[in-house]
């Protein structure tokens, strides 16, 4: 009897009120998992940004996000969208490589892919069920909990009330600071003392699948990715200070300037530094998709409170494996969320969930020692060791010994998921 009340109640749609603050990837990547629950659940997603974000630089997809992608049914998509990158060259001011890396080893994954493209493809993926929602140029303005429900309030001046809330806005999520107390979040955004330029610019006829790499002292850098349109390549400009949290100031002013402004500034620190300067630069100016950010991990004790919870960069912004802990993220939660009966038992769904999640996220969550400043010194001499050092490694295999963490050896859960 008690087993036959359990199936009724489990097949008893619950009807949820979800919404998601962030159209990136987290967001709709959770959606998605959500429609296949029991839930029936109705997913709003508000996005800040007038139109769909679908710009951004390479990324890649690892450990278990892999298995995830491939549930999703994505996974030929995923590889119809590769960037096409076929390993990493770390060259000098002649564009002579001293080290290579194929794919696999150490720098290029096997699913890379471009943030605009994987973007796409979730969007897709969930624009098309008829319970997903997409607001563009709103946001969260405040919310008030209560044992029903959350209360929202958005920028646009609407009010709504919903049973689940999550923030898959980012590592300098505005809606953080709305479900987490002061000292629950104090310290947790920890600026790595990087900053990143990425855009896209003209392909050439010489340019190879390879991701260059070509470092200057200082903490400069210059690298190009290819992309799998044969037009254009990307280009990235990295300007890395001597120590985490130390800012630079003539880039902050920059950047809090505006995007000529912050151009103008990467043309002073890069004018002449060797190698293909001259033709990124160039290609920056008429870039139409520039963007320029902080290099940051988050870091958080706790990522759920009640009916609230954080997810992807917005909780634990990782170099390296964002992506992978985004996607992760989404469907672990989705799966936790539907093991529930009623919208009562949501908080304890979160709090399984951030449990669940934190087995996986340990494994991944440390970045290298001295990253980024190790890989980006600031003096010729730091400069040639790392370089004997990759040569050395290169030449040898020596990578072959060292085990890659992204959480192959964990074990993804099993949960019950409908066809949509």
């Amino acid at each position: 009897m008690n087993t036959l009340k359990n199936q009724i109640k489990m097949s008893t749609p619950t009807n949820l009120k979800v919404l998601i603050s962030g159209a990136g990837i987290a967001g709709p990547c959770l959606a998605h998992w959500l429609s296949r629950t029991h839930l029936s659940p109705s997913i709003t997603i508000v996005e800040r940004s007038p139109s769909p974000r679908l710009t951004g630089q390479s990324i890649d997809i690892r450990g278990p996000a892999i298995d995830i992608v491939k549930r999703m049914g994505l996974e030929d998509a995923v590889r119809e969208r590769h960037t096409t990158e076929e390993g990493t060259r770390m060259v000098r001011s002649d564009g002579r490589s001293f080290a290579q890396f194929e794919t696999g080893e150490t720098f290029t994954a096997e699913y890379e892919i471009l943030r605009a493209d994987l973007s796409q493809l979730f969007l897709e993926a969930t624009q098309r069920l008829g319970n997903v929602k997409y607001v563009y140029e709103d946001s969260v303005q405040a919310l008030e909990q209560g044992e029903k429900g959350v209360d929202v309030t958005f920028n646009g001046g609407s009010k709504e009330r919903f049973d689940l809330v999550v923030a898959a806005d980012g590592s300098t999520s505005p809606t953080r600071s709305m479900i987490l107390d002061e000292h629950v979040l104090r310290d947790s955004y920890n600026f790595l003392g990087q900053y990143i330029a990425f855009f896209s610019i003209p392909s050439q006829a010489n340019d190879t699948k390879m991701w260059h790499w070509y470092n200057i002292p200082k903490g400069l850098a210059i690298m190009t990715r290819p992309h799998r349109t044969s037009k254009t390549i990307g280009a990235y400009l990295c300007i890395t200070t001597s120590a985490r949290g130390k800012r630079d100031q003539v880039v902050e002013e920059a950047l809090d300037s505006g995007t000529e402004e912050t151009k103008e500034m990467l043309h002073s620190y890069f004018e002449n530094t060797g190698w293909e300067a001259k033709r990124v630069l160039d290609g920056m100016d008429t870039a139409d998709d520039f963007y320029m950010s902080r290099a940051a991990q988050v870091k958080l004790p706790k990522w759920t409170n009640g009916r609230a919870v954080l997810l992807g960069d917005a909780a634990h912004a990782t170099f390296g494996v964002g992506t992978s802990l985004a996607i992760e993220g989404a469907y672990l939660l989705a799966g936790e969320l539907g093991k529930i009966e009623s919208s009562e038992d949501v908080p304890r769904a979160l709090e399984k969930f951030e449990g669940v999640f934190r087995e996986l996220y340990k494994t991944m969550e440390d970045l290298p020692p001295g990253f980024p400043q190790l890989a980006f010194p600031q003096t010729a001499w730091g400069l040639w060791v790392r370089d004997t050092l990759l040569w050395f490694v290169s030449k040898t295999k020596l990578y072959k010994l060292l085990k890659e963490d992204s959480g192959m050896d964990w074990k993804m859960p099993r949960y019950d998921w409908r066809d949509v």
